[in-house]
Formats: C-alpha cells, structure tokens, sequence
C-alpha cells in the first residue's frame, strides 16, 4: 500500500469517529437482542445531526437534550453515546454518567454501556474484559485502547470537584431539584480545553416550577432556539408528520448558545415499534391503569405538569373526611410513619397511617396524624424537631415501620435505625414515588382512606 493512504480498518475507525451510527450498528449490543442495535430511521437522522463534526473535526454543540416519552430507548442511545466517545475521542478521557443517587446512576446509561461490553462474543467474564478493548466493572469501566474511563457517579458535588470530562451524560434531569444538584451541575460544566468535551441529558419532562434547572435548558433549546426543518435534518420522512422540505420536526438549536435539543412530545412521539400497533395499545391501557393523569401525560407524553396542579379534585378531600376516634400512647395498632424533607426552600413533613378496622375488604386506611416543618426565610431547616417528634410517636406507639425519601434523610435513618428506634425503609423518588401516587390516587378516589 503506498506511504500515506489509510487502510481499510483506519478507514472503518475514522468512519466510526465520524459517525456515531456507523459504529453504533456494529459495536454496541443490547440486551432485548444481544446483538447490535438497529436504529429507527427518526433516531439515525437526530444522532447524525446531532453530532455530525465541522470542517475543523469539532462537535457543533456542547449540550445536546434529548426528551423522549417513556420506553422511547433514551437510555440506549445514551450509553452508546458513552461508548462511542470513549473508544473513538482520543486518549484519557473521563465519561461520568450522573444519576440523582448510586443506584440510579449504576442503572441507567453506564449499566447500557456496561452490557452492551459484556454481550459482545469476545467478552471474557472471569476476567470482566473484552481483549485488547475493555475492562468492565459495576462503578468504572475503562477503554483500554484509548485509557478513557467510564464511571457512574451521584450527584456528590464536593467528591468530584476539579474533574475534566470529555462527556457528562445526566439520567432523568427533571429529577435534579436541590442545591447540591445545581452546585454539581455547575462543577461538571464542558471543559473549553478540550476539543471534545459535551453534556448529554436523557430525560423526559418534569415539573413545571419544581424541575428549575431541566426547565432552564428546555427554554434556552426550545422556547428560544430555532426549530428544524426536515430539510435541515436531512432525511425527509424521518419523521412521519415531516415529509417535506419545510416541515418542521421535533428538533431545536440555539446555535449561540451551543445547544440542540430533541424533544418530542404527546401521541405522536410514540414512535418506537413497541409503543404503535396493538402492543402500544395494549401497554398504554395497562399504564392509564396504574398512572394519574398527569402522570401519564408526563412519562408517556413528555410533556410538562404542574407541580401545583391539582392532584385530585378538593372535592374527592372534603369527601374523605371523617374523623376516627384518636390512638391512645400504648396503642397496639401497626402505625406506618412516612417522612420527606427538604433543606432549604422546602419543608420536612410526616404523616402518619394505620388500617382502617371499619373497612378490611378492600382494606382502608386514616391518617392519624401529619406534622409539617418550615425553614426559615433564607435558613436552613433544622431537623432536630423532626428528630425529636420520630423519637417520641416510636416511643408512645407501635410503629412497624418508618419510610423515607433516601436523598436527604439517609443519614438521619441510618442513625435512628442503628440506635434501635424504628425499622427505617427508602423509597425512591421514581418508580416506587410513582406507585405511591398511583395508589394513593385510587384510595382517595374510592373512598378507602380517612382524615379529619
């Protein structure tokens, strides 16, 4: 071969540097197949606009928001993204792949990344590494041909402090809503010293007046970008409602801003194979079963809901009055304690329930009691009242068991537990929060819960 032509393997790599879909189609593995992804034609035409490269090799945008409703395969295409750009965007690079704690940021696009490795034919499990290309474990993997590393991380701001990422990934922004997320997110900004450095975020919509710093990005791409036309993406029928050169599609940029955005929202955005036909229809109803309204507009719409919106008519309330004689200190019956908490600008609230002996089938429920924290105007909440009205209702009751919301009050339940005061369980801000609306939802709706 004469001096200075590329061979065709160089030709492949540089074709896969390029083209994130070229690669994507021949290297990254899903689990549903456990072969390699074959892309909508929808998804080929975003990703290659996306991060298509200049003249000068550059990535045009340094966030990209992609917002799909539910089961759209966000996630995937976020841990092939991972992929690509740590084998194919030079050498020692760092990939984070953030999630609001641990579990989430394990589960999402890095745990993608991770399978879509360890499916491939070559993969050696004993020695957790594809030869010559990978090393995989449950926190951090690492490209061994490039030295980049990939590591799943929570939002733990002073942990990370300094780090210099070729590419942050964000699971489920909407979800990001407290100091010390905004203070992370502010951290882990796209390096200017890099030639490659960009901020992806998988999610779908949020809450309007809670999910501030998701709201803030899809005002910059979206309320004040420009929307594309199919003629600008570049494949017309890319997007069934987009035939022509001049129909717009679901994408944004705010080229001053360095932002695109593909955000998709209501039926239409329901594109994937398993979303239309008689098994989209089919899952959806199960969903409406087990969803509020609102909850089914957000997940499988994308789009936005009031925090302040009315979760059930005040009338459904009002009906649901209907005092229960109170619990004696001693008292026998299992008392439920559930408790959630914010630092500043929010409140700490518990609420406490047990079952309903007037109503066993369905069985019914009564709130027993509700108390409510406020931090001061500028302050911090102090938790030692909170602290001290757990301790007491613990003492004076038979509480079976004490729920919370992991984020904040991890080390306070973890310090109660140990102590021997109660039996604490986490629950999470996402599925298990959504369950919970659901059914309580459906308590209030049919009359199986009680207050005063």
């Amino acid at each position: 071969m004469a001096q200075g032509l590329l061979n065709l393997e160089e030709l492949r790599h540089e074709k896969g540097r390029r083209d994130v879909v070229y690669w994507g189609e021949r290297h990254y593995y899903i689990e549903e197949t456990e072969r390699p992804i074959v892309l909508e034609r929808h998804q080929k035409a975003v990703l290659r606009y996306a991060l298509r490269r200049n003249a000068e090799g550059r990535l045009p945008y340094s966030t990209i928001l992609w917002s799909q409703p539910k089961k759209s395969g966000k996630t995937a295409i976020a841990g092939m993204v991972g992929r690509w750009a740590a084998e194919t965007w030079g050498r020692f690079g760092e990939i984070l792949c953030v999630g609001n704690d641990a579990k989430q940021a394990q589960e999402r696009a890095y745990k993608a990344a991770r399978t879509s490795i360890e499916l491939h034919p070559e993969y050696r499990p004993n020695t957790q590494t594809l030869p010559e290309r990978w090393h995989v474990l449950t926190k951090d993997s690492t490209c061994l041909a490039t030295g980049t590393a990939m590591r799943a991380i929570a939002t733990d701001y002073k942990g990370e402090a300094g780090a210099n990422p070729i590419l942050v990934i964000w699971t489920e922004l909407w979800g990001f809503t407290h100091t010390a997320d905004l203070r992370f997110w502010a951290e882990m900004a796209p390096s200017p010293t890099r030639p490659d450095s960009i901020q992806w975020i998988e999610t779908y919509a949020g809450y309007e007046g809670e999910s501030e710093l998701l709201y803030g990005l899809y005002e910059t791409a979206v309320k004040d970008g420009r929307q594309l036309t199919a003629g600008e993406l570049g494949d017309l029928g890319a997007f069934a409602e987009a035939p022509n050169e001049d129909s717009l599609v679901p994408c944004y940029v705010n080229d001053r801003a360095r932002t695109f955005a593909y955000w998709d929202e209501g039926i239409q955005a329901r594109r994937m194979p398993w979303q239309t036909g008689e098994a989209g229809k089919r899952y959806y109803a199960a969903e409406a079963g087990r969803q509020t309204e609102s909850q089914m507009d957000r997940l499988h719409g994308n789009l936005w809901v009031s925090a302040e919106s009315s979760f059930i008519p005040i009338e459904w309330w009002d009906a649901a009055i209907a005092p229960a004689d109170p619990l004696a200190p001693g008292d026998k019956t299992p008392l439920v304690l559930a408790l959630d908490a914010g630092v500043t600008g929010d409140c700490f609230g518990l609420i406490g329930l047990t079952r309903d002996p007037a109503q066993t089938d369905p069985p019914g429920l009564i709130i027993r009691m509700v108390h409510k924290w406020v931090p001061p105007p500028g302050g911090a909440l102090d938790f030692d009242g909170p602290e001290r009205m757990v301790r007491d209702l613990c003492a004076r009751y038979n509480v079976i068991e004490v729920a919370y919301d992991v984020y904040q009050l991890h080390h306070f339940a973890t310090r109660l537990q140990n102590e021997g005061v109660a039996w604490f369980r986490s629950y999470s801000q996402e599925e298990e929060r959504m369950r919970g609306d659901k059914g309580l939802y459906d308590l209030i709706a049919h009359r199986r819960i009680k207050h005063d």
